[in-house]
């Protein structure tokens, strides 16, 4: 009874071609979820905007069209219209001018921008250090370490032979140099 307990709760053990098949099979069946899910998604977005717009059935509306764009046009040039060509020629000048407009202000728009990038462009210039001069803080701590070596007692030996003194206070074990 132990051995059956245990072969039931052993994973099942395939081949290696086996378990590439499955794993095919597998990949295949998840690509067609997919693709069922994306063509669902469409199918109901296109059904919930015919829903929300309406449309009239397509047969009358092209029969419509055919016979009534003719006797249109003749009322309007009969009504006291100016005739189609001539309608024509009135909207190509519109659209001419229309599209010099748009450039000119294109043009204004382009001349504002320049002029805002050459001012940025002339706030930068090279700027010399030496004609510019020390700050203000330098000075005062110039001051400041004159100040502190005045009130410091040195005697003059010390101050003239800096060196020197190094040496003397180095031989004399007063400074461990390493």
């Amino acid at each position: 009874m132990s051995d059956r307990d245990n072969d039931f709760d052993s994973p099942e053990e395939f081949t290696a071609e086996q378990g590439l098949q499955q794993d095919e099979e597998i990949r295949r069946i998840q690509r067609e979820n997919k693709a069922r899910v994306v063509w669902e998604g469409k199918e109901r977005r296109r059904k919930w905007a015919q829903k929300i717009t309406p449309r009239p059935p397509k047969a009358s509306e092209k029969s419509q069209d055919v016979s009534g764009t003719e006797p249109q046009q003749e009322s309007n040039t009969a009504a006291g219209f100016l005739p189609d060509n001539i309608v024509q020629m009135l909207a190509a000048r519109e659209k001419v001018v229309f599209i010099s407009d748009t450039n000119e202000e294109k043009n204004e728009v382009k001349a504002t921008t320049s002029r805002k990038r050459k001012s940025k462009k002339t706030g930068l210039e090279p700027v010399i250090l030496s004609e510019i001069g020390p700050p203000q803080c330098i000075h005062s701590a110039i001051e400041f370490l004159k100040q502190r070596k005045m009130s410091v007692q040195r005697s003059s030996a010390v101050l003239n032979n800096s060196n020197q003194a190094l040496r003397l206070l180095s031989s004399s074990g007063v400074l461990h140099r390493k």
